[in-house]
């Protein structure tokens, strides 16, 4: 009886409407979601039925059948993406290419990654590369193949636009991780080509700051791309898209435009709802110590039950509990994808980090001591960079669209939506940025924070239309 009354939450309407999705003419929904965001309103919605009937024109080649033999084929699932590289671009639609940066920084090598799609569409050199970037816990696979390792966004996005999936610094391994989720034996590959000493290791979880990746992350776009860009950093990677324009070679090919999945806002204007809407602010306030920045936070069962494994996700079957959706997710991803997050990331992504600078700085100090610190690491460095998303600038943006799930509960509240986040955050953006162009669009079915893996051909659609609404 509990199983059924968990799946009863979901709404009928739209499980039918899943279940028999009508076949809508792709040019006259594309043209109803510029309606909306031609609005002069911080959000709108399209209805699930015009969502689902989304991806035609999007179908790959070979149907996805190559890379998910691959995916298959390797144990996890963990498949190397260099292989990628021997399919023919013509059977997948989009040119492969692996690519690996190797960065200095607070005097340590670190690798980033990423999986560039080049289209075959020669339309897609019109429109700006889409650059995916992970959030907390997840690498390239989670945005190139689903959780059954099925074509997954990027894929379907590649059909029509040019696209790169960046795995932030240690988030990637060749192979994934053999260990259990939750031994301390599962670290994360700040560097693909070697492991690396626990006190190594516990000194580069309490250095990993935004800056930290956002130096890796110039240095792979300018490398490997050209022309405009949107960063589409999801979770907690938001942070990422609004500090690139702090660096003027990516700035310049931002072009104050924005656009955000799952993406939220920087880190600041968490503190100011605090005091705005005070019975609504989250996430403020100093009076806790932060957490050991060495231990990484790891990912559970119970953790995602909470909002991300709803009735969309490709392993539900009718009956589980959303406990049991995220118990089946862990097994399945538990080797390609990290399920670690360093708890700075978290700190830096919070209202209350910075007044926490102090002990911050203090644990940085203790592991570099007590690791020695051989490569020369500069305290003074590291403090200067700690908590950037707090200080980013809000002003210089003309377009701004977060795309938002009407189940994303992190992001968007279905029963009010005007207490949803996204909601305040456009109103903030609206304020500094009076001629802008400030808009939301819910993707108004039960799909979650991971809506990637949950529709990623409609998703990919989706995106499609938004991407030609920008001027």
């Amino acid at each position: 009886m509990a199983r059924l009354s968990t799946f009863l939450t979901c709404p009928v309407v739209a499980l039918l409407a899943i279940a028999s999705p009508l076949h809508a003419d792709p040019a006259a929904v594309e043209k109803k979601i510029h309606a909306l965001l031609d609005q002069d309103k911080i959000f709108a919605s399209l209805p699930g039925a015009d969502f689902l009937s989304l991806g035609v024109g999007f179908e790959l080649p070979d149907g996805g059948k190559q890379v998910t033999a691959l995916a298959l084929a390797a144990p996890g699932g963990a498949f190397d993406p260099r292989d990628l590289e021997k399919f023919p671009a013509a059977t997948l639609g989009y040119e492969a290419k692996w690519c690996v940066e190797r960065f200095k920084f607070y005097n340590m090598d670190w690798d980033i990654t990423g999986l560039r799609l080049t289209s075959l569409d020669p339309e897609a050199k019109k429109y700006p590369w889409l650059v995916i970037m992970n959030g907390g816990a997840a690498n390239v696979y989670e945005f190139y193949v689903d959780l059954k390792s099925q074509p997954g966004w990027g894929q379907f996005l590649a059909q029509k636009l040019n696209v790169m999936i960046v795995s932030i610094p240690g988030n990637f391994k060749y192979g994934g991780w053999k260990e259990p989720i939750e031994s301390n034996d599962r670290q994360p590959a700040y560097l693909l080509n070697q492991d690396l000493p626990m006190a190594e290791n516990n000194v580069r979880h309490a250095i990993y700051t935004n800056r930290l990746i956002m130096h890796g992350l110039e240095q792979l776009m300018m490398k490997h791309t050209t022309g405009d860009l949107f960063m589409i950093g999801h979770s907690t990677s938001g942070e990422l898209a609004f500090l690139s324009y702090e660096y003027p070679a990516l700035a310049a090919r931002l072009k104050g435009r924005f656009l955000g999945w799952g993406s939220g806002g920087p880190a600041r204007v968490h503190a100011i709802r605090a005091v705005k809407e005070p019975e609504k602010g989250r996430g403020y306030g100093g009076e806790r110590k932060p957490p050991a920045l060495h231990e990484l936070n790891r990912r559970s069962a119970s953790g995602y039950s909470g909002g991300y494994s709803r009735w969309l996700n490709p392993l539900y079957v009718a009956g589980d509990s959303t406990y049991q959706i995220a118990e089946k997710w862990m097994a399945a991803e538990g080797v390609r994808r990290p399920m670690f997050k360093q708890p700075l990331q978290d700190l830096e992504h919070s209202a209350a980090g910075w007044s926490r600078i102090g002990d911050v700085t203090r644990q940085i100090e203790v592991l570099l001591a007590e690791a020695g610190n051989p490569w020369g690491v500069n305290i003074d460095e590291v403090q200067k960079d700690l908590f950037s998303t707090a200080y980013t600038r809000m002003d210089g943006f003309n377009q701004m669209v977060w795309c938002v799930a009407h189940y994303d509960r992190n992001h968007w509240v279905p029963e009010t939506p005007m207490d949803s986040w996204e909601v305040f955050l456009a109103k903030e953006f609206r304020l500094k940025n009076p001629d802008a162009k400030v808009r939301i669009i819910v993707w108004d079915l039960p799909m979650t924070h991971y809506g990637h893996v949950e529709k990623p051909q409609q998703l990919a659609a989706a995106f499609y239309s938004v991407v030609r609404w920008y001027k």
